[in-house]
């Protein structure tokens, strides 16, 4: 029998090194010399294989014998070698393919490459190349399987549902900030899952065990963040009884999580940069400075950079914070995650209610996937959490479904039977469509209504409204 030395389809390699970890190999060619050539190459570099003489015999073995990648000749008989491509990239895609070409087939190796084979090697195959090609091709197969076991283990640790290619890549920058001390600045619409982006960096971070302290910017009254941010003294004004340390010294050794921070005032701002500048915070009414060793991730809807050229925003905070930056996506943007979602969401709102499963019907996840969420995973949670709730059905179909995404209508819109009770009722419902259009935004919608913020606060206590209206 003809070794490989003496074969012209193979170059034989004296001393190949042994790759690792060893692979099991399918051959497909039908030449038995290039099948026993490869095969001797293989094994001495520490591989197994197995063997196929046409395209039905590899398509049969690929039924029979799980394999870590195959080599393929494309000229076979019974089926053709593009033939056998197509069915492995459809039924074993995890599967590397490296095509073997003759010389008359280097145009259909190169289309075989464009259709998702890995590389191609020409006959007569140099053993060196066909080795380093295998063992690049079985590594590139080891990181991807790695890096679906992270992203996996990732959304696991963090309870977040999408595996969409923008949720894969908000995956990563988590797992980079949680393993560097660095601040975090966190882009996205409302509703997108920040502060939920920011306790998952917490978590896996080695501060995990120290507190995480949340502010939200935008729902508190500009003349009360600074009190709650820094702190007071016992006297300090007008109803502070007692000594009250500010969020930044409750987050001590911890995180500080400053949502919706395009919303904090130009002074607020400068105030929190010289904290994050010195390492401590003096309290309103005191003098004495308390160190605080803080690790702040801010979070934003607003573009920084177009509120900083419109002098609402100061660039020196934002440089100090834009360190690591994560931007989530819009619902919108990965609506293939819709069905997970609204799974995940079905499964969690049965159980914590003690109700028996519940699905959705084709017309329902239709409606749902045709919907443009303007208030992202949180409206959609909350759209599910009502379904779940007030569904008696097993099966939640489109008429519950299209009713749940239109509000119902507020007790204040019945019938008024004067004046004055009208006039506030239009107010009240002009305030609440008014911050509904800008997200809750309490600047936003105070310059929309024509008022001072402190005014809109006062006028939403009286009518009993929240941001999220």
């Amino acid at each position: 029998m003809p070794d490989a030395a003496s074969n012209p389809k193979v170059t034989v390699l004296e001393h190949p090194t042994t790759p690792h970890p060893p692979a099991h190999i399918l051959i497909v060619d039908d030449d038995p010399y290039v099948r026993e050539s490869l095969g001797e190459i293989l094994h001495y570099a520490g591989h197994s294989t197995v063997e196929a003489g046409d395209g039905k015999a590899a398509i049969d073995l690929l039924a029979r014998h799980p394999v870590d990648l195959i080599l393929l000749d494309l000229e076979l008989p019974r089926v053709g070698g593009l033939d056998v491509l197509r069915h492995a990239q459809a039924e074993y895609p995890h599967i590397p393919i490296v095509i073997i070409s003759g010389k008359g087939t280097i145009r259909i190796a190169v289309e075989a490459t464009k259709l998702g084979a890995y590389d191609f090697l020409e006959k007569p195959v140099d053993a060196r190349r066909a080795l380093v090609t295998i063992r690049n091709a079985l590594e590139k197969v080891r990181l991807e399987r790695e890096r679906d076991r992270l992203l996996d283990e990732a959304k696991a640790r963090y309870r977040m549902v999408g595996s969409s290619r923008a949720m894969q890549d908000v995956y990563r920058m988590i797992d980079k900030a949680a393993r560097m001390p660095s601040k975090v600045l966190i882009n996205g619409e409302s509703g997108t899952g920040k502060e939920m982006v920011a306790r998952a960096i917490h978590h896996n971070s080695a501060r995990r065990a120290a507190p995480f302290v949340a502010l939200n910017c935008a729902a508190i009254p500009e003349e009360l963040i600074e009190s709650q941010l820094f702190g007071f003294e016992k006297g300090a004004f007008t109803g502070a009884g007692r000594t009250h340390p500010g969020k930044f010294e409750q987050a001590h050794g911890g995180v500080l999580f400053l949502d919706e921070i395009g919303d904090m005032s130009l002074m607020t701002q400068a105030k929190v940069l010289r904290v994050l500048e010195a390492g401590q915070v003096e309290r309103i009414g005191s003098t004495r400075p308390v160190p605080v060793n803080v690790r702040v991730i801010a979070a934003t809807h607003k573009d920084l950079e177009t509120e900083i050229a419109e002098g609402n925003f100061r660039e020196d905070l934002f440089y100090r914070l834009n360190i690591v930056n994560i931007t989530l996506p819009p619902l919108r943007g990965r609506t293939e995650d819709i069905p997970a979602l609204v799974a995940h969401f079905l499964a969690h709102f049965a159980e914590e209610n003690g109700l028996p499963p519940k699905t959705l019907t084709s017309g329902a996840m239709t409606l749902l996937l045709g919907h443009d969420w303007p208030g992202n995973v949180r409206q959609l949670r909350n759209v599910i959490e009502r379904l779940v709730v007030l569904s008696d059905g097993e099966a939640i179909d489109a008429r519950e479904v299209r009713h749940a995404l239109r509000r119902p209508p507020a007790p204040h819109e019945a019938t008024l039977t004067n004046l004055r009770a009208a006039r506030e009722a239009f107010e009240r419902e002009h305030i609440r469509r008014t911050l509904l259009a800008h997200e809750g935004r309490i600047r936003e919608t105070a310059e929309a209504l024509g008022i001072d913020r402190s005014h809109l606060w006062k006028k939403m206590k009286r009518y009993g409204l929240a941001p999220d209206a």
